[in-house]
């Protein structure tokens, strides 16, 4: 099978990673899932053939998600996704995460090397994060490079030490940076256009001193139209593409190994 799996899953992929069709195939099919536990919130299985890695990692998850959905539910205005609870699925591989569509709470989430369990649970939030989004309806959208921007950033809150690899600020940086503020690219398998979308999420938390809650309380449909909704003004991408000029120089290798560059 060769078809990409951006018509088929929306994906937190690891930029190391290609996700095809056989790469969801496989996460659905390949082997039996064990149950682990349940959670108010969350059912959490592994597929069998992780053994003790699996129930370990599920372990991990099924210990801090509730802590991190109310976290979430805070951050979303008390908002609560329909079709609860989360099944949260743990398979082998090391893609990242993904969801059928932006409303399905059955999140597979990758194992990885089998010994990292907040890593699991960093896939399982910024998951979660675009359910969420998908019940507040505002704009933040999972298919697109906004709402994939605001699932990392908000996954990267709750588990700051867990970005590792996943970070696609560099790839804007080291670009010829366009322009994905004023518009969304209508993906989220593109790192340029995340990248772009977490930097621009990050100045508006880290430079402009919104705060989480009050960021994802005024999404739009673009980046461009959220900050115009925080701050009342048109000129999002001037100003925020003229200081990361001025610091990181455009034609000039960042080194940026990131999401956050900010403040500035």
């Amino acid at each position: 099978m060769t078809e990409t799996a951006d018509r088929l899953a929306h994906v937190l992929r690891h930029p190391r990673e290609e996700v095809t069709a056989e790469t969801i195939h496989r996460a659905h099919h390949s082997a039996a899932f064990v149950p682990a536990g349940t959670t108010e919130h969350f059912h959490v299985e592994y597929q069998s053939h992780l053994g003790y890695a699996g129930q370990v990692l599920a372990q991990g998850v099924l210990r801090e998600c509730e802590a991190d959905y109310a976290q979430l539910t805070e951050w979303f205005g008390g908002v609560v996704p329909g079709h609860l609870p989360f099944r949260v699925s743990i398979v082998r591989g090391s893609f990242g995460a993904f969801h059928d569509t932006c409303t399905d709470t059955h999140l597979r989430c990758s194992a990885f090397d089998g010994h990292n369990a907040e890593l699991v649970e960093m896939l399982n939030m910024a998951e979660a994060v675009e359910v969420f989004s998908a019940a507040q309806n505002a704009g933040w959208n999972c298919g697109e490079s906004n709402g994939e921007g605001l699932s990392r950033v908000l996954a990267t809150a709750l588990h700051p030490t867990q970005l590792d690899g996943f970070a696609t600020a560099g790839d804007w940086l080291n670009s010829r940076r366009d322009n994905f503020v004023d518009h969304n690219e209508q993906t989220d398998l593109d790192p340029v256009s995340t990248g772009c979308a977490v930097l621009f999420l990050n100045y508006l938390h880290h430079q402009l001193g919104h705060s989480w809650a009050t960021m994802v309380a005024h999404g739009r449909p673009t980046l461009a139209a959220t900050y115009h909704a925080l701050e009342n003004k048109n000129d999002g991408w001037e100003q925020f593409s003229t200081l990361v000029a001025a610091h990181f120089p455009p034609g000039r290798h960042s080194h940026v190994a990131t999401d956050n560059v900010f403040p500035l």
